[in-house]
């Protein structure tokens, strides 16, 4: 048995109980046909190889084992640009009706990507639109434990970064400053009552930046992080700096305090975690990481250190390929996206010989968040099992590799083994495809022996 089997076997029995709980009054399911997923997920590709890779999955890896209504949207910048960005608008649209995407990763263009691409205008970053039309309010990231996958910093395993999903310097204005002089903020309310907030700020030639939050997202971040929290059974840290900045800072720790005392500090103690009601220093908290201090804890963090630190902890634990990341909001509405980038530097061999050399774990992960939510949203437990299950036989196909050298290049402890994307995607359905043979229908081989090792 693999090493994860303690909880593989919990999952697969739920699954196989509920499938016959599920339909004792109609006869078993027939396990033949993939699983239908009521309603529609929405699929937003993106730039690269990306786009390929997520058809890869949808026709290779999804289909045989799910029956999904996939709502289609290219949001590379190629596409975004040719419609004026109708092409995005288009993919909200549909995720906002919908409730629940996997998006691939995008291209953010710089000036010079954009004058070099021929763009009509520089676009703004899909990931910050999509955030603020759906009132993002976290973003989670964790790391994807393999044993036996060698880490940068060995101690540190099971952490999970929480993150604000808007707010803070993103979209905050930023000018420059011409010359000395003094800058003033002033307040003017709907009221019509005005207020000096800053008023002799003495300033030189320079730049300056005006970051604010809202009561509203910071309450709704809260509710993001306790919920998680509880659904993980991890007790919970605030991260920041508030003997620098007490208002600004202080005021998510208050926020929190309050939400928590009013709406989780019974339900806290009944699942034996807690919340430490004292903002912790941020430099503090991140020295402590790699440690192994913060092990098995959420870590709150305000949106730009999120944005640091959770991609410090990808780097320390492998790479943001081994790290899955969701993006939920106050209705409910999630998005699953890994969190890497578009690795250009792998595109010319899909040019030239149609072959994917990206790692598709992370993006594994995202189509099998994204349909555990919609399975979720529709109550249907059996198919919350079976997204939960193939998230395993990623990491049972990694493991596995580990010990052939059967990965990708970037994971491969033999570079001369290493297997495409496409060959990974085909590996990690014979390892779903065995397990649930395996105990659904114990008397049934499916895989070869050799493979046996990944099964029950």
């Amino acid at each position: 048995m693999a090493s994860f089997g303690g909880n593989l076997l919990i999952f697969l029995v739920d699954t196989c109980i509920r499938m016959n709980l599920n339909t004792s009054l109609k006869g078993a399911r027939d396990m033949t046909k993939p699983y239908k997923i009521n309603g529609s997920i929405v699929d937003m590709t993106g730039d690269g190889v990306w786009p390929h890779m997520s058809a890869e999955i949808r026709d290779h890896l999804i289909a045989p084992f799910f029956d999904v209504d996939w709502k289609v949207h290219d949001i590379s910048l190629q596409a975004r640009d040719k419609t004026n960005d109708e092409a995005l608008n288009a993919a909200i649209a549909d995720l906002k009706m919908h409730k629940a995407s996997v998006k691939g990763p995008t291209i953010t263009p710089t000036m010079e990507e954009t004058r070099k691409l021929g763009l009509s205008q520089k676009w703004d970053s899909p990931n910050g639109i999509i955030r603020r039309a759906i009132n993002g309010a976290a973003i989670l990231r964790n790391t994807i434990e393999i044993e036996g996958m060698g880490k940068f910093a060995p101690l540190m395993q099971d952490v999970t970064i929480v993150r604000q999903a808007i707010g803070g310097i993103y979209g905050a204005p930023n000018v420059s400053i011409p010359g000395r002089g003094k800058l003033k903020v002033i307040f003017e309310g709907d009221d019509g009552s005005t207020q000096i907030l800053v008023e002799n700020r003495k300033v030189d030639s320079g730049v300056a930046l005006l970051t604010t939050e809202t009561d509203s997202s910071i309450r709704d971040y809260a509710h993001a992080v306790f919920g998680q929290a509880l659904a993980m059974h991890k007790s919970v840290i605030f991260a920041g700096k508030d003997t620098i900045n007490p208002v600004y800072d202080g005021r998510f720790i208050d926020i929190f305090n309050q939400i928590f005392k009013e709406s989780y500090e019974g339900k806290f103690k009944t699942a034996g975690i807690t919340f430490n009601d004292k903002v912790q220093l941020i430099d503090a908290v991140v020295s402590r990481i790699p440690q192994g201090k913060m092990n098995g804890m959420i870590i709150a963090l305000k949106n730009y250190d999120g944005d640091v630190v959770s991609d410090q902890v990808a780097g320390e634990h492998k790479s943001l390929g081994l790290m899955d990341s969701t993006l939920v909001s106050a209705d409910g509405t999630l998005l699953a996206d890994p969190p890497h980038g578009t690795a250009p530097d792998l595109e010319s061999a899909w040019h030239e010989k149609k072959i994917l050399l990206a790692n598709p774990a992370a993006h594994i992960f995202a189509y099998a968040e994204a349909i555990r939510h919609k399975a979720e949203l529709n109550g249907q437990d059996e198919g919350v099992a079976m997204a939960k299950n193939l998230k395993l036989a990623v990491i049972a196909t990694i493991e596995a590799g580990l010990k052939t050298g059967a990965l990708t290049g970037d994971l491969a402890p033999d570079k001369s083994k290493s297997i495409s994307g496409q060959q990974f995607i085909a590996n990690v359905r014979d390892t779903f495809s065995g397990m649930m043979t395996k105990v659904c229908h114990p008397h049934l081989k499916s895989v070869p022996e050799e493979k046996m090792e990944l099964q029950l």
